[in-house]
């Protein structure tokens, strides 16, 4: 298994997904307030940097993610393990627009695919919130 620092940016047909530090801590925010309303800049710059540390440390995948036309931020994904080794992993998806289902499908689709060939996954459970 790869470095997981080296995957990104990934590029799905409409969608770039690269690493959180590369979007406004302020867009993140806005986004994560929706599932702690409460949560500050700096409570949301520590996720940030906690999610990297997870990725630099092989544990987990966490992107964000934008059109590729506008170069918006419109969520977050993590691909994480639900066992030790990633014979099962976790998808979650964080929306923008929870009305989103185009962008459900095409990333459930490419992390699907990505989870087996790069993870060695066996089975993938995905979590939209």
């Amino acid at each position: 298994m790869a470095k997981f620092e080296l995957y990104h940016p990934i590029l799905t047909p409409h969608y770039q997904l690269n690493w959180l530090t590369q979007f406004k801590v302020k867009d993140i925010n806005a986004l994560r307030q929706r599932l702690n309303i409460h949560e500050s800049m700096i409570e949301t710059a520590t996720y940030v940097n906690r999610e990297m540390s997870t990725v630099m440390n092989d544990q987990a995948l966490t992107w964000g993610i934008s059109n590729k036309q506008q170069d918006d931020f419109i969520g977050i994904v993590n691909l994480a393990p639900g066992d030790n080794h990633f014979k099962t992993a976790v998808l979650t998806i964080i929306r923008v627009n929870e009305d989103d289902q185009d962008l459900v499908a095409e990333i459930q689709a490419y992390m699907t695919k990505f989870a087996k060939n790069q993870l060695q996954s066996s089975q993938l459970e995905t979590k939209l919130k």
